[in-house]
Parts: C-alpha cells; sequence; structure tokens
C-alpha cells in the first residue's frame, strides 16, 4: 500500500503502459508552476506531454491520444464541459468527482487521507453520495488501500432529522454494512474529531474501525469539501494531490494557485489511475 507521497511518487515511475498510458494532454496556456511540474514530471515520471487550446482538445480526446488530462489555465467548468460532450469519448455513464488527497503527518502509518467533493459536486444528494464514496474508494484501491475506511462527516456523530448530512450519513453506513457500497468500510455520522483523532473517537465512546482512523472523508457539501481541503495546505502546511474520476481517464483540474510539487503529486496519482481498473 502507498503510505506517503515519496511512495506515491517512487510507485508512479514503475507504473507500465504504452505511450498513450503515459502521455498527458494539457488544455490552455501553462503558468510558470505547471511548466515546472511538467519538466519535473518528464525527468522523474517518464510522462509525455501534448499541448491543445480548447478547441482542438475535444478532437485530441476522442482520437485517444492520451491517456491522462489536464486542466491548464482554463475554467475548470469549461475543461469539465468539454470533456463530458459526446465527441470526446470520455463519458462513462458513472458520476465524476473530485478526490484530494492530503498528507497527515500526525498518523505514523498510511498517511494519505482522501477528502471528497469539493471540486464538481455542489449540494449531492444520498445517490451522488454513494457514486462520490465509489469514485474514492476507487482511488483508495489504486494506491493499494483494498478496504479504505471512509467517514460520513456531519456537525456531529448523532443523527439528527434536522441536519440532513446526519441522516444520509447514517444511511450510507447502513448501506455498506448491507453490501450496497462495497471495497470499503463506512461509517456516520462521524464529525471531524473523532474521525480522525483515535483520542477524540475514545473519550466519546464512539467505537469501530473508522473511528479515529478515516482514510476518506466524506463532506456534505462543496463548500465543505472545498474549505476542509484548502485548509490542510493553507492552514496545516500539507502536500496535496488530486484527480477527477469518472470518466474514461483521469482529470486533473490543479488550481492555477497551486504550486509545482501539487501539480506533481497530481500527476503521479492520475498516473496510477491510468494504470490500474479500478480508474477505468
Amino acid at each position: 500500500m502507498i503510505r506517503n507521497f515519496e511512495e506515491l511518487l517512487q510507485a508512479a515511475k514503475q507504473t507500465t503502459g504504452g505511450e498513450v498510458s503515459r502521455t498527458v494532454l494539457v488544455v490552455g496556456p501553462v503558468n510558470v508552476e505547471t511548466a515546472e511540474a511538467i519538466r519535473e514530471a518528464r525527468e522523474r515520471l517518464g510522462l509525455q506531454f501534448v499541448f491543445a487550446e480548447l478547441s482542438a482538445a475535444v478532437e485530441a480526446m476522442a482520437s485517444g491520444a492520451a491517456g491522462i488530462l489536464m486542466k491548464g489555465a482554463v475554467d475548470t467548468a469549461t475543461l469539465i464541459k468539454a470533456a463530458l460532450k459526446p465527441e470526446s469519448g470520455l463519458r462513462t455513464g458513472r458520476l465524476l468527482s473530485d478526490v484530494f488527497v492530503f498528507e497527515y503527518a500526525a498518523r505514523p502509518e498510511n498517511r494519505l487521507v482522501m477528502i471528497t467533493d469539493g471540486g464538481l459536486n455542489i449540494a449531492p444528494d444520498l445517490e451522488a453520495k454513494v457514486q462520490l464514496i465509489r469514485n474514492a474508494v476507487a482511488v483508495a484501491h489504486a494506491l493499494g488501500n483494498a478496504n479504505p475506511k471512509v467517514a460520513a462527516l456531519s456537525a456531529s456523530e448523532f443523527v439528527q432529522p434536522n441536519m440532513a448530512s446526519s441522516v444520509d450519513a447514517a444511511a450510507l453506513a447502513q448501506m455498506n454494512a448491507a453490501g450496497e457500497i462495497a471495497g470499503c468500510v463506512v461509517a456516520g455520522p462521524l464529525a471531524l474529531d473523532n474521525a480522525l483523532d483515535a483520542a477524540a473517537a475514545a473519550e466519546k465512546g464512539i467505537r469501530g474501525a473508522v473511528a479515529g482512523a478515516a482514510e476518506i472523508l466524506l463532506c456534505p457539501t462543496i463548500e465543505c469539501a472545498n474549505m476542509l481541503a484548502k485548509s490542510t495546505v493553507y492552514i496545516g502546511n500539507a502536500r496535496l494531490a488530486h484527480v477527477i474520476v469518472g470518466a474514461k481517464i483521469p482529470i486533473l483540474i490543479p488550481s492555477r494557485a497551486d504550486k509545482s510539487d501539487a501539480k506533481l503529486l497530481s500527476l503521479a496519482l492520475g498516473m496510477m489511475m491510468a494504470a490500474s481498473p479500478a480508474g477505468k
């Protein structure tokens, strides 16, 4: 199992596949940080890059010219709209969602914790949350984590009828117990402290495999996920990577404000998804 970002870089370098699977289609111009990440990815990961403006990108996607799609200086919504055009050939019928990964330094073993979805789905309903879990679990599986621990987050560990996130979280846990959500362990509702901190979970008498040990954090809304993810970087000074899954190939939507390290790590994560059956 890949437990930290240095192991991710090493594993990505060793992935096997044809030339297409190691080719990245970059849409739009690139800034200095993206250019540096591309330079490093060529040298350290053996990736190749194809550049296209938006008008030519859909044709390039349809031709199967690349195994990874990456955003340059274009708006995320514009890129996703282009990727979802029928003529792009990238649709699979699955929900697309962003999986953000950060390195949680307080954890000695598997430091990689995922947050979803802070990039695409604004207010997912219960069925959409099932798909968000499945997409994040696919990323965990691609990283060698065969049974990731999923915390369905709310503001409290108690089900409250007037708090929809807590009701949905309990339903997701029940669906997992019934085998309707497979390949992971889901618990909820959990607050952030008792999802990540074993002492906090023990103090509140919360037991189970996920309590204090969550590896995937399912947030109730895009605002929650986006702010939580950015807080790990701008307050916690954590390294990051993220990838959109659910399309035929992994899609990378690095922020223009992201540093080259984050973009390099996202490229490595995209490589792992492109090489894994879980990413298809």
